[in-house]
Order: structure tokens, then C-alpha cells, then sequence
């Protein structure tokens, strides 16, 4: 008869789909989408294929469970930042900070990368969410355009390092997110709504 381990306790299903997400993830952002396979999953995660399929019917279940994931910490993140900044232009700079907390793109991009490389379709949820994100600039306290040029600015540089595509050096690449986070306080920065006036 086998003794049960004291103290090991069994993980619960959301724990389980949480370590399924977090291997998709890696196996995306370190060796590539091609390498995305249900089996291949699995075997980052240390459980069956099986047992994968009991929780991701299928690999657009499992892409679609990745983007609701890095979609749910982006606004944890940038809500707890904005609560903490009651200044204009603090969700642009939440924006700007959450998306890139390290060396390079996180989450969201591997779960992009995916999307785009197995069907568009699956990207519905992130472009709601986009939406928001733009109708959360209007009442940012920013000249609204101006908002935008950063904010695409910022995209622009996130999903080039989600792709792989030639960096910029870690120096300029400091600069221009201290650039882009000045910008957000420039003279640009007006009441919602009221209109700017160019500096003299």
C-alpha cells in the first residue's frame, strides 16, 4: 500500500489550466509558434496529452484561454497603476509601463503570435479589447491623437520584439521608452476634452 506524501496537495483544476497557459507561453516566446503543438504542450506543462485535452478541447481553445489570460494581467497591472496616478496621462503611462516590464515583449504577444499564425478569427477578443483601450486614451487627460501616435508607437515596438524582428539596442531602446513616457506629460497634456494649444 502506498502512504500519502504529508503536505503534497493536489492541484486544482484552474491551477492546472493556469500551468497549461504558462508552457503554451513559453514554448511560444522561446522557441516559436511552429513548435506549438498539443503534445508538445504537454510535455512542458509534465502532464499527459490527456490530460491537456480535459481542459483545451482543442489547440484554438488553448490560444484563446493564452490571449483572455495576458489580456486579464495587462488590466490588472494597468488598473492598479492608473489607481496609483490620479495625474493626466496615467493610463497612458501604465500602458506604456505594462507592456514591457522586461528585456522584451510578454504574454499577450506569444498568445498574438499564435492567434495570427493559426487563425485571425481568434483574435476578436483582443481587438474588443483594444477598443476600450483607445476609449480609455479619450479620457486620459491627453490631447487624443497625441495619445494615439504613442500609444501605436508602443505597439509597434512590442510586436516587432514578439516576432523576432532585429532589436533595437538596449541602449535606444531605454531612450525611446523614456522619450515616449515624457511624452505623455508634454505639452500635449490638457483637460479631456479641451483643445491644445501649441507652444509659442
Amino acid at each position: 500500500m502506498i502512504e500519502k506524501q504529508p503536505g503534497k496537495r493536489r492541484k486544482t483544476g484552474d491551477e492546472i489550466r493556469a500551468m497549461i497557459v504558462g508552457a503554451a507561453t513559453r514554448i511560444v516566446m522561446e522557441r516559436g509558434v511552429a513548435r506549438m503543438t498539443l503534445a508538445d504542450v504537454a510535455k512542458e506543462a509534465g502532464i499527459s496529452k490527456g490530460g491537456l485535452l480535459h481542459y483545451f478541447a482543442s489547440k484554438d481553445a488553448l490560444i484563446r484561454a493564452m490571449i483572455t489570460a495576458g489580456l486579464d494581467s495587462f488590466e490588472e497591472k494597468t488598473t492598479a497603476m492608473v489607481a496609483s496616478d490620479p495625474t493626466p496621462g496615467s493610463y497612458l503611462r501604465a500602458y506604456i509601463t505594462t507592456s514591457f516590464p522586461a528585456e522584451r515583449a510578454d504574454d499577450i504577444a506569444a498568445a498574438m503570435i499564435a492567434g495570427v499564425a493559426t487563425d485571425p478569427d481568434l483574435l476578436a477578443d483582443y481587438a474588443q479589447e483594444s477598443t476600450k483601450w483607445s476609449d480609455r486614451l479619450k479620457a486620459d487627460g491627453l490631447d487624443y491623437l497625441h495619445a494615439e501616435v504613442i500609444r501605436l508607437a508602443v505597439d509597434g515596438l512590442y510586436f516587432n520584439e514578439a516576432i523576432g524582428l532585429p532589436p533595437l539596442s538596449l541602449p535606444d531602446r531605454k531612450a525611446l521608452l523614456k522619450r515616449l513616457m515624457e511624452m505623455t506629460r508634454g505639452p500635449a497634456t490638457t483637460p479631456a476634452g479641451a483643445p491644445v494649444v501649441p507652444a509659442k
